[in-house]
């Protein structure tokens, strides 16, 4: 006689990007063992495994090579907090030198924007670009790195439309080669305009506040970033 299926339980959780409510489930032991292996796994390997882990969990219902990187971090720690605990032990450094031991609630999470973000960006008085939010696997490619023609490509890549006094150019009917090109005729206070959309553009944050045992310091720390999450 074969074994019965287990009953999985459900969550609900609302995608920042678009307020759509969306369906998840927790980690399975199998899936578990895979994320246990992110913390040392290469740019790669991170992208594929977060993306197929957060696709499975969300029982397949998800353009996830469409959706933004905030919303992949955000359905990630979700999965996290009900697969493992929503309370996470982390060690603060204090300036004066003293280690803080404390916690915080995974659940906390926000998605920050600066209040002036905008995804159109005026490049010169006839032209304007529109900017879609990178995917997640491009924004893994660059994280720490100042290799200029990867974030060209980041740049390339994320461009949706070119509008001018009186037409449209849609991304989509440009090649990659074309993108690029048009992104290496940007001066430097263009490129800088569009690397504000990038910096200003929504994340993922989790504040820790912390008084020090020692000073009495209070101390608040923004974490962003999936390494933090990897335990």
């Amino acid at each position: 006689m074969a074994l019965p299926a287990l009953e999985t339980p459900t969550y609900e959780l609302t995608l920042p990007s678009s307020g759509k409510q969306i369906k998840y489930r927790p980690f399975l032991v199998k899936e578990h063992k895979v994320l246990l292996t992110l913390a040392d796994a290469s740019e790669d390997e991170v992208s594929r495994m977060v993306k197929e882990l957060v696709n499975a969990c969300t029982f397949n219902k998800l353009q996830i090579n469409k959706l933004p990187h905030f919303d992949i971090e955000y359905i990630f720690l979700y999965l996290r907090a009900k697969s493992i605990s929503e309370v996470v032990e982390v060690i603060l450094n204090c300036e004066c030198g003293n280690k803080i031991e404390t916690t915080y609630n995974i659940e906390d999470v926000k998605v920050e924007k600066e209040p002036d973000h905008s995804n159109i960006i005026q490049l010169t008085h006839n032209y304007s670009v529109e900017m879609n939010y990178p995917i997640f696997e491009d924004v893994v490619n660059v994280i720490g790195t100042d290799n200029t023609d990867d974030i060209v490509d980041l740049v390339a890549h994320s461009i949706k439309g070119v509008y001018s006094n009186d037409s449209y150019y849609d991304a989509q009917d440009q090649s990659e080669q074309e993108l690029r090109e048009f992104v290496e005729t940007f001066t430097k206070s263009q490129f800088e305009k569009v690397e504000k959309f990038f910096t200003s553009s929504p994340k993922v944050v989790q504040t820790i506040e912390a008084d020090c045992t020692e000073c009495g310091k209070h101390n608040v720390v923004k974490l962003t970033g999936l390494q933090n999450f990897f335990v």
